[in-house]
Formats: structure tokens, sequence, C-alpha cells
């Protein structure tokens, strides 16, 4: 089982509320390099990101993140 993020409904909710990478990471207190190789699809990285990014964007863990098989 693999876990990846959906990044296109965290670009379309970022682009809706104005934010950034680097506001995300400001907001959340990890930093905009974990943030952003998340959201290059390059690797979830630590256990803090996707809470990180939810609380940010106001969304859950369901609306962003994909397992696959």
């Amino acid at each position: 089982m693999k876990l990846k993020l959906d990044t296109k409904k965290i670009y379309l909710a970022m682009a809706e509320k104005g934010l950034t990478a680097t506001e995300i990471a400001k907001r959340s207190g990890i930093s905009q390099q974990s943030v952003s190789s998340a959201l290059n699809g390059n690797r979830i990285g630590r256990v803090k990101v996707v809470p990180a990014i939810c609380q940010a964007l106001e969304l859950s863990a369901k609306d962003i993140v994909i397992i696959e098989d």
C-alpha cells in the first residue's frame, strides 16, 4: 500500500485561499522544503506534513490522501 497526495486538490485549495507552500510551512511550523517535497509528489515525508497541510487549508486527510495498492 502506498500513500500519495492529491496535489490537484491541494493546489486548488491553495489558490482559493491565496496560500503558497511557504505560507503553509510558516503556519504549521514545518519546513518549506518538506511541504514543497510533498506537493511535488516526491514523497509525503514526515508524519507531520499531511496534518499541517490539512490544517492550513482546512481540509481533512480524506480529501487529499490517495491510497494505492
